[in-house]
């Protein structure tokens, strides 16, 4: 079924009304008509189960005939800091950790970081690519980006959990408290350049534990889609609703 966003003040008490980009979408390249059933989420953890009324061009009515909230809560919510990527590299990252299930998504400056675009652009962008993998994945509360910070001013001290993936690291595998003990993830990731020995000094201030990916050289868009499934599939996020138990010794 299909899902949209909400808009804000698109919803009335039993009906919804989209208007510009979105009805064109629905209309002209869609094609839905009345009378298909379709989704709505507000990015506030509802879904509205909704009815087509009305498809014109620039105006499409429907009728809600059903309101639940979703489920989806973890005791222990991941913030991916990733440290800017060149290119597109970002916009990848940003469509999958929200279909991955991310909390929040963190950018981050770092010595060796390379992207220099226009800030605004780019989380308006982010945005954008963010609430598309809503829809697609069926997620009903957004992901969260934070502005872009710089690593010296960014705050970890809300995190029960932080990690560092580092490619000098190794020996030092995951830690996995977070499973025996649920608290918020931090998880940070470098740049394609790695990181300065600055950045390694902030991070273990900031009580960061560094780990292994193993023995490969992996992409910074590698790395990063790797740990966060890794642990998300530990935390439970990735496992079936019926639950695995991920440490069954």
């Amino acid at each position: 079924m299909r899902r949209f966003y909400l808009q804000q003040d698109a919803r009335s008490t039993d009906r919804i009304e989209v208007i510009g980009v979105e009805a064109r979408h629905i209309t002209s390249v869609l094609r839905l008509k009345p009378g298909q059933a379709v989704e709505f989420f507000d990015g506030k953890g509802a879904i509205f189960s909704a009815v087509l009324e009305k498809t014109e061009k620039n105006l499409v009515t429907a009728v809600i005939t059903a309101v639940r909230q979703d489920g989806g809560v973890t005791a222990s919510p991941l913030t991916v800091a990733q440290c800017l990527l060149k290119g597109k590299k970002m916009d990848l990252l940003i469509q999958k950790a929200t279909e991955l299930g991310v909390h929040s998504f963190m950018p981050i400056v770092s010595r060796y970081c390379e992207n220099h675009g226009d800030r605004r652009h780019q989380e308006e962008r982010w945005q954008r690519i963010m609430i598309e993998a809503c829809k697609q994945c069926h997620r009903a509360a957004p992901m969260l980006i934070e502005p872009v910070a710089a690593l010296a001013q960014a705050g970890f001290s809300i995190y029960t959990h932080r990690l560092a993936a580092w490619e000098q690291e190794q020996s030092a595998a995951l830690p996995t408290s977070f499973i025996e003990h649920p608290g918020a993830i931090c998880l940070f990731l470098g740049p394609e350049g790695g990181l300065h020995g600055d950045d390694l000094q902030i991070l273990q201030q900031q009580q960061f534990a560094t780990f292994s990916l193993g023995s490969k050289i992996l992409r910074g868009e590698t790395a990063a889609l790797a740990a966060m499934s890794i642990i998300q599939y530990l935390t439970g996020t990735l496992q079936p609703a019926t639950g695995i138990d991920p440490d069954p010794a």
